[in-house]
């Protein structure tokens, strides 16, 4: 203010950095070199995208296979669900969980959802996802630093339990994640998920975002530039295998007349229809103040919970909430698909 820089267009990289910049030693791009990427392709008016492909290459080529990709929806309400629990308590009610094979095949490999009144169920929401994860060593990914959060605080509500496999449980999320620093213990496992968002955040940018990070603002982007994605969702790829389990024949890529792919978050029966969507999920905020992308997921939930429905009313909840869950992760993967394409394709020709 003091120095009348009142608009993105007279920013600087110095205006960034602030007094003590820093020297970015890890694989892709720092905070600064994003921003600075951002400001200046909107005073080119630049809409074409960035991809890091050597950044990416470093972090890719250590990965081993299959990869696993994972979503949880969860709810933190001031009056508890069940009996004994605590104010916003973090519930996990339900997660998925899709695969990519290493020779490229795409699998909806399990999913699980609470449904039943007065059940406290981040205990067997966590046994389900252990016995889902332990087939195999394969790396994890997540969609921000939500997952790691909430498997910390089923952590602690596990070593406050009961629970005849409390610490057989505590041991295993102590593999696929790390404490968090208000943690009174520590552990980083050898498993511990990988952040996609951390990824895109360092390996990508595209002004078709708008300065989002949303994996609902991401996807549409890179489907948008992306003709190995358009052409391959472009077919309904679970007709030979049965490769997803809420969809039957579903093509993904949809078209509006000027020719832009419409979002597949757009393809989906909304679960509320009364109800704006796009407005509860920038209501709601998780705990690391990242937009929350579960704002009806959240809501349905509660009403679950705490509403008499019809069964028929209960019955089309719960399919809405399982496509949409379904469709988080896999959003995830189409997103590394494309990662990879590209990677493909710029050490076969050397060029963009």
């Amino acid at each position: 203010m003091d120095n009348k820089v009142f608009f993105q267009s007279q920013l600087s990289r110095i205006d960034l950095e602030g007094q003590k910049p820093k020297v970015n030693t890890e694989p892709g791009l720092s905070r600064v070199d994003r921003q600075e990427l951002q400001v200046q392709k909107s005073k080119d008016r630049d809409l074409s995208y960035f991809f890091d492909h050597e950044g990416f290459r470093q972090i890719s080529s250590s990965l081993t296979y299959p990869l696993h990709f994972i979503d949880f929806e969860t709810s933190a309400v001031a009056i508890p669900f069940n009996a004994n629990r605590r104010p916003y308590e973090q519930i996990a009610f339900q997660f998925s969980h899709h695969v990519l094979h290493k020779d490229g095949t795409v699998e909806h490999k399990g999913q699980w959802l609470n449904t039943e009144e007065g059940n406290f169920p981040n205990f067997e929401f966590i046994r389900k996802l252990k016995a889902d994860l332990d087939g195999d060593s394969g790396n994890i990914f997540r969609y921000a630093a939500h997952e790691n959060s909430i498997l910390n605080a089923i952590h602690r509500q596990l070593r406050e339990s009961s629970e005849t496999d409390a610490k057989e449980l505590c041991s295993w999320i102590e593999t696929i994640s790390k404490s968090t620093g208000d943690s009174t213990v520590k552990w980083e496992g050898n498993r511990n998920m990988i952040d996609l968002l951390d990824c895109v955040k360092k390996f990508y940018y595209s002004p078709l975002t708008n300065g989002s990070n949303s994996i609902k603002d991401i996807l549409p982007a890179i489907l948008n530039n992306s003709s190995f994605l358009q052409e391959k969702y472009s077919r309904p790829i679970y007709r030979e295998k049965n490769q997803s389990l809420n969809f039957s024949e579903k093509v993904w890529i949809g078209l509006t007349p000027t020719g832009k792919v419409i979002s597949p978050y757009k393809q989906l029966e909304p679960i509320f229809t009364e109800i704006d969507e796009s407005l509860l999920d920038d209501l709601l905020m998780d705990e690391e103040a990242e937009l929350s992308d579960g704002g009806a997921a959240m809501m349905a939930y509660a009403q679950m919970q705490f509403t008499e429905m019809k069964p028929e009313e209960r019955k089309a909840i719960h399919s809405s909430l399982l496509k949409y869950c379904e469709l988080d992760t896999l959003a995830m993967v189409m997103i590394w698909e494309d990662w990879q394409q590209q990677l493909r394709f710029f050490e076969a020709n050397g060029k963009e």
